[in-house]
């Protein structure tokens, strides 16, 4: 399965590139919003999505506004990691269309757990699209 991680920070990207390929998943990499929002917007686009929130041009929760009113856009499971552990921005990351977060420093398990979920919701999704398309 494909994933759209979106960092400008180059350790996290290289940390999370290394994890997610170690765990069998294939990595798109966009180094700020601007370009995991052009990802986005492909239509093969991964749909599983890893976005920090603080970046250059585009943030995460910007891109997550941006996928959730666009139009003809694939519609990605959004996972947004942030250093913010203000309820506040989790609740407006939530309202904005993430599907889930991850607190930054992360633990390896933490995110292992998150993704496993989320591949599964996007396993029953495609199905259900598959089933109603047939």
């Amino acid at each position: 399965m494909q994933v759209l991680v979106a960092d400008d920070d180059p350790a996290y990207l290289n940390l999370l590139t290394c994890l997610l390929e170690e765990w069998g998943f294939e990595v798109v990499a966009a180094r700020d919003g601007m370009e995991a929002w052009a990802i986005l917007q492909q239509s093969h686009a991964p749909l599983l999505a890893i976005l920090d929130w603080m970046m250059p041009g585009l943030d995460g929760y910007e891109v997550c506004l941006k996928v959730r009113v666009a139009k003809g856009v694939i519609t990605p499971y959004i996972l947004l990691m942030t250093g913010s552990q203000r309820k506040e921005d989790l609740l407006k990351a939530l309202v904005a269309g993430a599907d889930d977060y991850l607190l930054k420093p992360f633990e390896p398990l933490d995110l292992k757990i998150r993704l496993r979920t989320a591949k599964r919701i996007v396993d029953l999704e495609e199905q259900l699209a598959s089933n109603a398309i047939s």
